[in-house]
């Protein structure tokens, strides 16, 4: 049970590290983006608030995970 909740948390805290770079490269490209329309401007912001918020849950359920296998 130990070595399961180990190998979840760190699957978890990865994912949530891909997800906030890549919510920080959809930032990149909404503010370095010369002549686009307002839908792409729209996207890009919505693509960054949807990826920062999944990747913050992603890892606080994988710290969870460590901690509460420290626990057991």
């Amino acid at each position: 049970m130990k070595k399961l909740l180990l190998i979840i948390g760190i699957i978890l805290i990865a994912a949530g590290i891909l997800c906030l770079l890549f919510a920080l490269l959809s930032r990149f490209g909404f503010y370095h983006t010369l002549d686009g329309s307002n839908e792409l401007y729209q996207r890009l912001h919505r693509r960054m608030v949807v990826f920062t918020v999944t990747g913050a849950v992603l890892a606080a359920a994988g710290t969870a995970c460590i901690v509460v296998r420290s626990r057991l």
